[in-house]
């Protein structure tokens, strides 16, 4: 009997702690217009989609960073007649000022954009609720998850190229490049006003790039990395490697001529597809694509959907289109080198000789994550531009 007064007790006790705590059930998200075309869109063949793209009236606007875009319109529209796009170039600095001030207003702005910059991207206009992700389920088994969600459909590579006229440097491992022997011989483009640039370094004080670092770190000084005045790894690598670096060259293609015209031994880090029309930069230029760690970074072009759109299935036909191997025909043909597809189903097409398939890359290179670069990059941001020379 005691023991049953006692269990009553506790029974009481513990209805009387829980009164009122029933778990609050979230409202279901509504879904708006255009993210119910979308979703409907994602499912559909592309000869469904093109007819339901035909219901819609009006231009579907694209702005895009690349300008191979308008080719890409071009053979969308002869592809599919009837419909009307239209491609306006914005660069950078104003693809964001243009998409925050004009979605949601009364402006005539775009239906859909391309665009760089994965950190700008995800904390001014996908964490804004300005942009609608669209992904094609046909391109699931094809294209890597990370490139799904916000869609990318285009990755760009800059990576340590040498000058090897006078042979070989036995550069192996990237802490090489913080040794006093490469102090101003390494020419990178001024990372506080040049946002990729920025972005990989803020990638690189990641758990997955630092881990990384370390074990570069071992094998460059056979010890282990011992923390010091530095938070980790990765910033006594940024703070070392800066010191090094010249910012004598504000573009690529400044780089890529001062490295290949230059002294032996000089090393640039830019964009790999400057060696595709320079036959000099070919002859005199060796990628450091076994450097351990990494041989450079990636950057995507993502293909992002206003949320005020009147045109959602053009929108979604479209992306569809430059995620075809037509599609992606202006950024991947075979006069171009160091622009990979997202979609690994599309061959390697380059008549230098000198590329590689983008998985290859992928493996060797740092590549952006919005989420990672919102949440770090004030820190970052700050550690890097007071030391900038």
């Amino acid at each position: 009997m005691k023991n049953t007064i006692v269990f009553l007790i506790m029974l009481l006790t513990c209805c009387a702690l829980f009164a009122g705590a029933v778990p609050e059930v979230s409202p279901a998200v509504e879904l708006s217009a255009v993210e119910l075309a979308l979703n409907e869109a994602s499912s559909l063949s592309d000869e469904a989609l093109y007819e339901k793209a035909r219901t819609e009236t009006g231009t579907m606007k694209v702005y895009s960073t690349t300008s191979l875009c308008g080719t890409a319109v071009q053979s969308f529209i002869a592809k599919y007649p009837g419909l009307k796009v239209e491609y306006s170039s914005v660069g950078e600095t104003d693809m964001f000022t243009k998409l925050g001030t004009e979605i949601g207003s009364s402006a005539d702005g775009a239906d859909m954009a391309l665009l760089q910059n994965a950190y700008l991207m995800q904390s001014l206009l996908i964490d804004e609720g300005l942009l609608v992700n669209y992904f094609p389920t046909k391109y699931a088994g094809v294209i890597d998850p990370q490139y799904q969600n916000p869609t990318a459909m285009l990755l760009v590579n800059k990576l340590f190229m040498w000058n090897n006229t006078e042979g070989d440097i036995d550069l192996d491992n990237i802490w090489a490049l913080t040794e006093e022997k490469y102090s101003g011989k390494i020419f990178f483009k001024d990372p506080s006003t040049e946002p990729v640039g920025m972005n990989f370094l803020v990638m690189l004080t990641s758990e997955q790039w630092t881990e990384k670092i370390e074990k570069a770190y071992e094998a460059y000084y056979g010890k282990k990395w011992a923390s010091g005045s530095y938070k980790s790894a990765s910033y006594e690598w940024i703070d070392l490697f800066l010191k090094n670096c010249s910012y004598e060259f504000t573009a690529d293609g400044g780089i890529c001529s001062g490295v290949t015209n230059g002294k032996a031994g000089n090393i640039g880090l830019f964009v790999f597809s400057k060696l595709r029309g320079n036959e000099a930069a070919r002859k005199n230029l060796t990628p450091a694509s076994e450097l351990d760690c990494f041989a450079g970074f990636m950057y995507p072009t993502y293909a992002q959907v206003c949320k005020d759109t009147d045109m959602p299935y053009t929108c979604a036909l479209f992306i569809n289109y430059i995620l075809s191997e037509e599609g992606s025909n202006p950024w991947t043909n075979e006069g171009v080198m160091g622009n990979y597809s997202v979609n690994t189903e599309i061959p390697l097409k380059d008549a230098t000789g000198l590329d590689n398939t983008v998985d290859y890359w992928l493996s060797r290179c740092v590549v952006e994550d919005g989420k990672y670069l919102a949440s770090a990059y004030a820190e970052v941001f700050e550690f890097v531009s007071v030391r900038i020379k």
